[in-house]
């Protein structure tokens, strides 16, 4: 059942209750992208990866990085810039 509110503006204004239905759609979408770049980098910093990279990169492309971060293998202890 739809608030009371989204029932009287679909009644009187349609195109209120697309921008409603669109605006809701996009909460979803950015609270997907949150819980994607969270996983994205703990799993990450367990691999011995940048989590910063991993994170933002899962917050912009989301479900292609968790997966591209899933099938990374970890990173080799004392592989660094150096060594």
């Amino acid at each position: 059942m739809l608030h009371p509110l989204l029932t009287v503006a679909a009644a009187t204004h349609v195109e209120a209750a697309g921008f409603i239905l669109k605006g809701i759609k996009g909460i979803f979408v950015v609270i997907g992208s949150v819980i994607a770049a969270v996983l994205c980098a703990v799993i990450a910093g367990v691999k011995g990866r940048s989590a910063v990279l991993f994170g933002i990169l899962g917050l912009l492309f989301s479900i292609i990085t968790l997966i591209v971060v899933i099938v990374i293998p970890r990173k080799p202890k004392g592989a660094g810039v150096g060594g």
